[in-house]
C-alpha cells in the first residue's frame, strides 16, 4: 500500500473490499496451528504492515490503493474456486478465544 497500515486496518480493508464490516477484537495468544493467518502473537509483529515505501515511490513505482488489491485478490480467489480454507478455529476455539 502506499501507506503504512495496521494489522487492524487491513483486516478492516478486507471487509470493506467485500462489501461488509467487520469488528476487530484484539485477543490473546491462544493456542492454534502454526502459521496461523492474521493472527500476531506480540502487536509490535505489524512491523512488516508499517514499513515504508518512500524510495520505492522515490524511483517512480506507483502503489495499487490497498482495497484494489483486496478486490483483486478475491476476485481473483474466487476464479480459482475460492478453495475452502485451510486452517480455521473451530466455533469452539473462536468462542474462547473470544472470551479470553
Amino acid at each position: 500500500p502506499a501507506e503504512r497500515v495496521t494489522m487492524a486496518e487491513l483486516i478492516r480493508t478486507c471487509a470493506e473490499a467485500a462489501g461488509t464490516t467487520v469488528e476487530v477484537v484484539p485477543v490473546a495468544p491462544v493456542e492454534r496451528e502454526a502459521g496461523f493467518p492474521l493472527v500476531l502473537d506480540d502487536p509490535a509483529d505489524d512491523r512488516h504492515f508499517r514499513a515504508s515505501g518512500a524510495r520505492a515511490r522515490a524511483v517512480g513505482l506507483t502503489a495499487t490503493p490497498l482495497v484494489q488489491t483486496a478486490r483483486d485478490t478475491a476476485a481473483w480467489d474466487a476464479e480459482r474456486g475460492a478453495p475452502p480454507i485451510a486452517r480455521a478455529f473451530t466455533p469452539e476455539q473462536e468462542a474462547a478465544a473470544l472470551a479470553g
